[in-house]
């Protein structure tokens, strides 16, 4: 395996079980797991849960950006 899969493995992994784990879920609910709209819904779940995750660093990229406009106006 090369360095960029070696990187990359660990975020491969996580992604596949968050979205196995949401399609499960669904399937467990009464939606047909082999019907596309389970699929669908696993990767909406998954593109959430990545949002969610990213919320501290686009907080702190906002509060940085505001601090570096107020020191260019002084």
């Amino acid at each position: 395996m090369d360095i960029f899969g070696t990187i990359i493995a660990p975020f491969k992994w996580l992604v596949s079980f968050i979205m196995v784990a949401f399609h499960d879920g669904l399937s467990t609910i009464g939606l047909p797991a082999e019907n596309g709209w389970t699929w669908t819904l696993a990767i909406i779940g998954l593109v959430l849960v990545i949002r969610a995750a990213l919320i501290p660093v686009f907080v702190k990229q906002i509060k940085a950006q505001r601090g570096m406009r107020s020191c260019s106006l002084t």
